[in-house]
């Protein structure tokens, strides 16, 4: 038995209207089984419907649950008497709790827990919000003056809860103006004392507090990650009709007054916001604090696990300073190890995470064990820290009742040898929660994911780039003798070697710019020293990989297009047919043989330049006869120029922060592109040329092959798919997204890049741009940024430039488009280039347990990729004709030059839709966003996509322009977790 198997067995929500006792819920509970709640526009599925009324029921009638520190052992007579076996009391009746108002939400990924929730508040927000029980009854209030009969009857029936709104709703043919407005002016409150102030006098104070006033209120609040939170508006605008929504996200502006925020049936956070106002006010707004809400809704809440007794974070410091009759956290995964275990993707090419964890031995029993224990302490702090549920929330202070310790009663002896849980606790704690369904029970529901490895032979330059890598490790190993400080696999190298794996996994898509000719000739040349001095005893095995390493060294200094890749650092792309035989002048190699080696950068440029005349016949005339060859030159020039100049501008950076020479003159790798990219023209767009309208000169100019065997798959399959389906590729280098990048500016392929290093604001806005403007095709994405909650079910295919090796972080990026709302079938692609670090990964996390991949911090601490990379050999490489193109990866088909559209370059903004700024209020009946005129044409590359800046400032974000010259990356960059 594993906590992962209980909480995939966790029973099924079952609403009981029965066991509700206020008509008025009983009716809300069927309005959510019948899905025909007022003011939903969306038709909610069975299940939707199920969790949506249980958590109606938990709120108005929690059902009492037995203390679940108690075992049940039977008399003589067959009856029952119950024993704490860690206190060791004894007691002849059961103990018995009230159930959380609450608990978590923790339907699969993409179930739509969003629309749950929002049916949730559709069908209750008429409802009455009462007073806690301990502050119900005692002494009316007393006026100063006597109001009407109308006051004081509407404010007795709103200090008592009366559900006066279905009444009235009912009722809406007659005219109750008045007293509707009674009601409202008259809004329902209970009275707190304050807690007593230590003073430093022996008596008390002659002038005690005065009780404060605590408002009632019918609204939700909802706190939601920063980065869902637009989602969580265009949702409300999408589902809902009727909803009066207060948002609270980014700014200064103050909170309403307390009387203000009644009138509200939602209040939206942003998590950034809601910890500001904490931290700025030192605890929560007085407003804030001033108002009994209904519920509050925490979405993604996991995080609230991380908390603890003496440790609060400042979201649960702010939630706890408020008042709410019920409290949820939204989350498809409570814990890290906690998730939908889904059957239908249980293939060979992943580790079964079923597998019970008795199983695992040793290590590895020990490493479960423990992953296991954090889980549950998170799942602890979560209900006794934020969810109040007894008890686990008692205190000492409770003279009735004794404190429960989570860590005592619920870890088992495996965890820690002074816990006495039990399985059957845990169980039954659980159950009482988690509101969730088993996935198999909505599996007709979700779209089918057709998961496939494709696995690319990789072209000369992919294999010779990889055997680079293996020749300096090598050279490395063998010089250093193994043992060295200066050995890669030095315990004090491990940044080194980080480092080393970063390049190697862009080495799998592109690695040419890696390593300079004359360094690779002066490992070369040291190697061969090594060997002929032979002061070092070598033994017969790692002479001869020497000797391989160094004939690869030799091969490697003389191929010519492995060299222009490192001094240009470009991907070299080779184009046949090109116009006014004009392609020496635009080749990397100053050469034509037919087919001319180019790249993506001189390619945009071309195609600029043929723009700015393909409407002006003399002038285009002049270009075809003779000025393309001076154009082209003086592009060639000036990338080279500029390339030198970034080299003579890091060189006091590079000195600082260059990788590290190594034994044997070893070096990690370094990429270092030119900066800038190239810059558009804002000129306003002409009307879209056909192909076939174009000069015959320019028809027929194609790209063949690109020396990428990824890009090239890439590449294909984008165009084969881009007229019918939208495409998310996510990416773990940011090099690798700017080569991609340049070359859907080439063919005119409208993309996104969802980097790390946007704003909050625009990654909404790339968002929302992806669902609405069906010019963007394409949504490059980080990896890392594939987050929790994130919807893009616009996209229907995924790639993924590399295999992630933690099953977990890939199901939560194919979660993003596999969602209840999707409606075509899900295409996941992972390429895996033969021979690669790649081919690697993808073995282990077939063989790893789920225990094993949430130990790994870093994918050094996989032990089977940390020995391919130690052990690591030089390849056989094919033999070619020494063209250009046979040491390229081919296109299926070929992609014209200058198709429609070509060579086109506006303001970084064009296509974009503008998100509306968050104000204060903001009825969820208005769309919360607004649309700006489409163009379809390029963005301009010196800002790029995401670029914050007007055109012509020299501010430039990290992924829009190149990446920096000297591409450093952190002990932790590698991390899978």
């Amino acid at each position: 038995m594993s906590l992962l198997q209980v909480f995939n067995r966790i029973p099924p929500p079952d609403p009981n209207v029965s066991l509700v006792d206020e008509a008025h819920v009983q009716d809300a509970m069927y309005n959510l089984l019948d899905s025909s709640v007022w003011g939903l526009k969306t038709t909610l599925y069975p299940y939707q419907r199920r969790s949506a009324a249980l958590m109606l029921q938990k709120e108005a009638s929690p059902e009492k649950v037995l203390d679940p520190r108690l075992v049940s052992m039977a008399r003589d007579d067959g009856s029952p008497w119950y024993i704490d076996p860690v206190a060791g009391t004894v007691l002849s009746e059961p103990r018995v709790y009230d159930g959380v108002r609450g608990g978590i939400l923790a339907e699969e990924m993409g179930s739509g827990k969003t629309l749950i929730c929002l049916s949730l508040i559709l069908a209750s927000k008429d409802l009455p919000t009462e007073a806690p029980d301990l502050y119900q009854g005692g002494r009316p209030p007393v006026r100063h003056r006597v109001a009407s009969l109308a006051d004081m009857a509407a404010s007795c029936a709103t200090r008592h809860a009366a559900p006066w709104k279905p009444f009235f709703q009912v009722s809406k043919d007659l005219d109750y103006a008045h007293c509707i407005a009674a009601l409202q002016r008259n809004p329902g409150y209970y009275l707190r004392p304050l807690p007593d102030v230590r003073r430093g006098a022996r008596r008390a104070s002659e002038f005690p507090q005065k009780p404060k006033m605590i408002y009632l209120s019918s609204a939700t609040v909802i706190v939601v990650p920063s980065n869902l939170l637009l989602q969580w508006r265009q949702e409300i605008a999408k589902h809902t009709d009727g909803l009066k929504v207060l948002v609270l996200a980014a700014g200064d502006a103050p909170v309403p007054r307390p009387r203000d925020l009644l009138d509200y049936d939602i209040l939206l956070f942003s998590q950034s916001k809601f910890e500001k106002i904490v931290k700025t006010e030192g605890g929560i707004d007085e407003s804030l604090s001033s108002v009994h809400f209904k519920r509050c809704i925490v979405d993604e809440g996991h995080k609230l696990g991380n908390s603890r007794i003496g440790h609060r974070s400042n979201l649960l410091t702010g939630l706890d300073s408020m008042h709410f009759s019920s409290r949820w956290i939204v989350t498809g995964t409570p814990s890290h190890g906690l998730f939908g275990v889904d059957e239908s993707r249980q293939t060979t090419d992943h580790a079964h995470i079923g597998d019970e964890l008795p199983q695992t031995n040793g290590a590895g029993s020990r490493s479960a064990a423990e992953m296991e224990k954090k889980d549950l302490q998170r799942l602890g702090s979560i209900s006794s820290l934020y969810l109040k549920a007894r008890p686990w929330a008692n205190t000492f202070q409770e003279v009735e009742d004794t404190p429960a310790d989570w860590d005592t009663y619920l870890l088992l002896p495996k965890h820690n040898p002074r816990s006495y849980g039990r399985w059957d606790c845990l169980k039954s704690t659980l159950n009482s929660l988690i509101i969730r369904h088993q996935i198999g029970e909505m599996e007709d529901m979700l779209p089918p994911v057709d998961e496939r490895i494709v696995v690319l032979d990789g072209s000369y330059q992919d294999k010779l780039s990889l055997n680079i890598f293996s020749m300096m490790i090598i050279f490395n190993s063998v010089q250093s003798q193994r043992t060295d400080m200066d050995y890669f696999f030095h315990p004090r190298q491990r940044k080194s070697l980080l480092q080393i794996v970063h390049n190697l996994k862009q080495t799998s898509f592109f690695g040419g710019s890696f390593f300079a000719s004359d360094e690779i000739a002066k490992a070369v040349q040291t190697a061969e020293e090594f060997l002929r001095e032979k002061k070092v005893p070598v033994s017969p095995e790692d002479e001869s990989l020497l000797r391989e390493a160094i004939d690869l060294g030799h091969v490697a200094v003389k191929n010519k297009l492995r060299g222009l890749s490192n001094q240009f650092h470009e991907m070299p792309v080779c184009v046949r047919d090109f116009p006014a035989k004009a392609g020496q002048a635009w080749s990397l190699d100053g050469e034509d043989d037919g087919t001319v080696c180019t790249s993506s950068s001189l390619l945009q440029s071309l195609q600029k330049l043929l723009y700015d005349s393909i409407t002006e016949p003399q002038k285009l005339n002049s270009l075809l006869n003779g000025g393309l060859l001076q154009e082209g030159k003086q592009e060639r020039d000036k990338i080279l120029a500029s390339q030198s100049s970034d080299t003579e501008r890091s060189g006091k950076e590079k000195k600082k922060k260059s990788s590290e020479t190594l034994a044997g003159n070893t070096k990690l790798g370094d990429d270092s592109p030119r900066k800038s990219r190239p810059r558009g023209v804002a000129t306003k767009p002409q009307d879209d040329i056909d192909v076939d309208d174009m000069p015959t000169a320019l028809q027929s100019t194609t790209i063949t092959s690109t020396v990428s065997a990824k890009l090239s798959y890439l590449i294909d399959s984008i165009t084969k798919h881009q007229e019918r389906e939208k495409m998310i590729i996510f990416y773990e280098n940011d090099n690798v997204a700017w080569y991609l990048a340049n070359m859907l500016d080439v063919l005119q392929i409208q993309h996104l890049i969802y980097a790390k290093g946007l704003t909050t604001e625009r990654r909404a806005q790339y968002v929302d741009t992806f669902h609405h403007n069906p010019r963007f095709r394409v949504l490059l994405m980080d990896l890392s940024q594939a987050a929790f909650g994130l919807d893009m079910r616009e996209a229907s295919r995924i790639y993924f430039i590399n295999p992630v090796l933690n099953p977990q972080v890939e199901a939560q990026a194919i979660g993003r488009v596999r969602r209840i709302s999707q409606q075509k079938p899900v295409s996941v692609e992972t390429l895996v280039l033969k021979n690669s670090i790649d081919e690697v990964i993808l073995e282990r996390k077939r063989h790893m347990t789920q225990a094993e991949h949430r130990q790994v911090k870093s994918i050094l601490d996989v032990q089977n990729i940390y020995n391919w990379i130690k052990n690591v050999r030089v390849t056989r490489l094919d033999d070619t004709d020494g063209s250009n193109e046979s040491q390229m990866a081919p296109l299926r088909s070929r992609q014209h030059v200058f198709g429609r559209g070509f060579g086109r370059s506006v303001h970084p903004d064009d296509g974009l839709v503008a998100v509306e700024s968050p104000t204060r209020g903001t009825n969820g009946r208005d769309g919360p966003w607004s649309s700006v005129a489409i163009v379809g044409t390029k963005r301009a590359h010196d800002v790029g996509p995401g670029g914050d800046v007007a055109i012509g400032t020299d501010e430039k974000l990290a992924l829009v322009s190149r990446p920096a010259r000297r591409v450093r990356f952190a002990a932790g960059s590698d991390d899978e977790e």
